[in-house]
């Protein structure tokens, strides 16, 4: 489908001349992706095919595929199934990355029962997407989840999965190469039916390091990087007691600079966060968000009432339910619980983005084993009740969408050092820069020259004073 840019972007920048607060409901209104997908056990959305808008990736378990539902546009929008991969035994994972660096998105799959263990599919272009397959792990075994991130830090993809029959978390080192070559290093083979695995820098030292859940252990645990060829890692107790630990999240939950854990417990039915408190090694307390979450799956936090902190959304798999949480800040943060829908069967991943282009974040999910083969998104559409426009905060950023160089210029309430951060909109990062003497009077660039094609979050942190705004990515 062709579609008008200049309209299309001229959109997004009419949204982004002021940032609305909120302290109301959200309405949502459902729509269906698919009535013949038998299993949803993962979805991810990125732009698959650069069109700057967000396609959705799906692992469907009984079908054994791995598929991608183009996003066409259209109100509401249009889903055009695509199988990237058949034959993935009890598809279980689906994440994406450019492995390959040659700019352009490739997936990465997990099968939870025989083949392939851990595959990707190298996206070779094309009208339609052409795709090639090429193993990572295939005696990876019980693969549960997979992730993507450059762990190493030297500039490419690296893969990480999480096997509930090998008790283990693993990475495989990219080490380039046409195909590329990948060499597994084992984090840790003791974590009992290891389920999730993610990645952030959690004691600021500027390496990666490691969370992952075990659900018959009931365990959160997190591996400190410390550095060396191959990379050691040291093991530390998140949480011992999160009863059917199932899926970890790593992000700053509560804006103080530093990432948290958001995780889902699916046997204690809870949904909680555990707040850094820094030292060494780093302290962790836990902050219950939701009791009786019916089979909790998954967890997933995103700011979904653009008040400039984290919401959280969570699916109920035992309760058919698909619920999130208003933060409403108060010190460690206070929840009011929303529903989103109590009619879903079996609801299983669960995934927000903006898929409209509407400049709200919107959810999609899908039903698990034997529950009713669909994907349903629900469109935001918009709050009950809109408070003023903030004011205190006036913020440009020209132009956008760019290609190059992004200048940000305004005023924002504090003259403290500024820390600056640019993150997709799953909510990682891709850049951070830090501004040691600030005005209130903003002046000062980012080059996004190497960032890809798409929709970009730039956070601004000063003092108590945090500033969100939109950035649209396109290299013509």
């Amino acid at each position: 489908m062709k579609k008008n840019y200049y309209f299309y972007f001229l959109g997004i920048l009419l949204v982004l001349l002021g940032t609305v607060q909120s302290h109301a409901q959200i309405n949502f209104i459902e729509h269906p992706v698919n009535d013949s997908t038998d299993g949803t056990c993962s979805i991810y959305a990125t732009d698959i095919d650069g069109d700057i808008d967000l396609d959705v990736l799906v692992a469907c378990r009984e079908d054994d595929q791995i598929l991608w539902f183009r996003n066409d546009g259209g109100s509401p929008v249009n889903w055009v199934k695509i199988i990237i991969g058949s034959n993935v035994d009890n598809a279980h994972s689906v994440y994406a990355a450019d492995f390959d660096n040659d700019g352009d998105t490739d997936v990465v799959g997990a099968a939870y029962e025989g083949s392939p263990g851990i595959a990707w599919w190298r996206n070779d272009g094309g009208n339609p997407v052409v795709w090639t397959k090429f193993p990572v792990a295939p005696g990876f075994y019980n693969a549960h989840e997979v992730y993507a991130c450059d762990l190493d830090k030297d500039d490419d993809f690296d893969i990480l999965g999480a096997s509930s029959n090998l008790n283990t978390i693993s990475w495989w080192r990219n080490d380039g190469g046409n195909p590329i070559v990948w060499t597994e290093e084992t984090i840790s083979d003791s974590v009992t039916l290891a389920k999730s695995v993610h990645v952030a820098d959690f004691d600021n030292d500027g390496d990666n390091d490691v969370v992952g859940a075990a659900i018959t252990a009931h365990d959160v645990i997190w591996w400190r990087n410390d550095g060396g060829s191959p990379i050691q890692w040291v093991e530390f107790l998140v949480d011992g007691n999160f009863i059917g630990a199932h899926r970890v999240q790593a992000i700053d939950m509560d804006n103080d600079g530093d990432y948290d854990i958001l995780g889902a417990g699916y046997l204690g039915h809870q949904v909680a966060w555990w707040r850094n408190d820094g030292g060494n090694p780093v302290s962790w307390a836990k902050q219950p968000i939701g009791y009786g979450v019916q089979n909790a799956c998954v967890a997933y936090a995103i700011d979904l009432d653009k008040d400039d902190d984290l919401d959280v959304i969570a699916t109920a798999q035992g309760g058919n339910e698909i619920s999130w949480w208003r933060n409403d800040g108060n010190g460690s943060t206070s929840w009011t619980k929303f529903p989103v829908t109590d009619n879903f069967e079996r609801p299983w991943p669960v995934f927000a983005a903006d898929f409209d282009g509407d400049d709200d974040i919107d959810i999609i999910s899908g039903s698990s084993h034997n529950g009713s083969k669909e994907i349903k998104w629900w469109e935001n559409d918009g709050v009950v009740s809109v408070l003023e426009d903030q004011k205190t905060n006036n913020i440009n950023i020209c132009p956008n969408p760019s290609d190059d160089i992004i200048s940000i210029k305004g005023f924002m309430a504090t003259s403290v050092p500024l820390t600056v951060m640019l993150a997709n909109l799953p909510g990682e990062t891709i850049l951070v820069k830090s501004i040691p003497d600030q005005n209130p009077e903003l002046n000062f660039s980012l080059n996004i020259s190497n960032v890809p094609n798409g929709i970009y979050v730039l956070k601004l942190f000063g003092g108590a004073a945090i500033v969100t705004r939109k950035v649209v990515v396109y290299h013509k």
